[in-house]
């Protein structure tokens, strides 16, 4: 729908210029006057030409992949869509701390790349349903457990730089337990999930409650998602400390690895 909005005002601006130029002052008030009937997209094909509508639905686009949408009906959590460029949250110190953990393990096939213990792309649909308050205090609360995170301004990506929530593994091609966009929890030589995982899981299952609910209370908000990844970033320390020691990986016969 965003695309098509979008072609419509661009429509509107089109009739609007092509009546200033031939002095038709009615047809542009009436253009600028709201969404267009269904035969925009005709009728600005036949005034502009295919390659300039093409140009404009390109510019518009909205790219969708699975589960993403109003319509996906997919359930929050498992086939979320990630952004569009799979490196642009990121910031420097955590490019630069995996870029040194590899270097120390060159040779490891274990330490290859960094898995989100809650899904990246999880985040940015739960602070959709927050409050500007909650989310700076998101900022307050965690900035001092996780300073170079919350070093920028922007919460969505602190959240997705936030230390306590990573774990460096394989690449997901070499594991036969990737989960995707899902829950991604470190376990034990035991198969039990590790306790800062635990804190994150809790915050997890919230997160996915919220985003389908719409809405959040403040208790809950505090409960269920602040309290449990403060508890995380306790848990891992202030340092972002990509320690391949806190990953026990399992490797089967056809090679690939797995959590316990």
């Amino acid at each position: 729908m965003r695309a098509q909005s979008s072609l419509e005002a661009e429509f509107a601006h089109a009739q609007a210029a092509r009546s200033r130029r031939s002095g038709e002052r009615g047809g542009a008030v009436a253009a600028s006057a709201g969404p267009q009937p269904p035969g925009a997209l005709l009728a600005l094909q036949r005034s502009l030409g295919n390659a300039a509508v093409t140009a404009m639905i390109k510019r518009n686009r909205h790219e969708h992949g699975p589960g993403c949408g109003p319509d996906s009906g997919g359930a929050v959590g498992v086939g979320v869509v990630q952004r569009a460029k799979k490196k642009d949250w990121k910031l420097g110190s955590t490019s630069n701390e995996l870029a040194a953990v590899k270097t120390a393990h060159s040779s490891g096939p274990l330490v290859d790349t960094l898995h989100h213990i809650i899904p990246k792309s999880l985040f940015q649909p739960f602070l959709a349903v927050l409050t500007p308050a909650q989310e700076q205090q998101i900022s307050t609360t965690l900035a001092p457990l996780a300073p170079k995170a919350f070093g920028t301004s922007d919460v969505d990506k602190a959240l997705k730089n936030m230390p306590a929530n990573f774990r460096v593994g394989p690449r997901p091609e070499d594991r036969t337990d990737d989960p995707g966009d899902g829950l991604d929890l470190n376990k034990d030589a035991k198969g039990n999930t590790t306790p800062r995982s635990a804190e994150l899981e809790n915050a997890f299952n919230y997160m996915t409650a919220a985003i389908n609910a719409g809405a959040v209370t403040q208790a809950d908000f505090e409960s269920k998602f602040l309290a449990p990844v403060e508890a995380a970033c306790k848990l891992h320390g202030t340092n972002i400390d990509i320690d391949p020691t806190r990953g026990t990986w399992l490797q089967d016969s056809s090679g690939k690895y797995h959590m316990p």
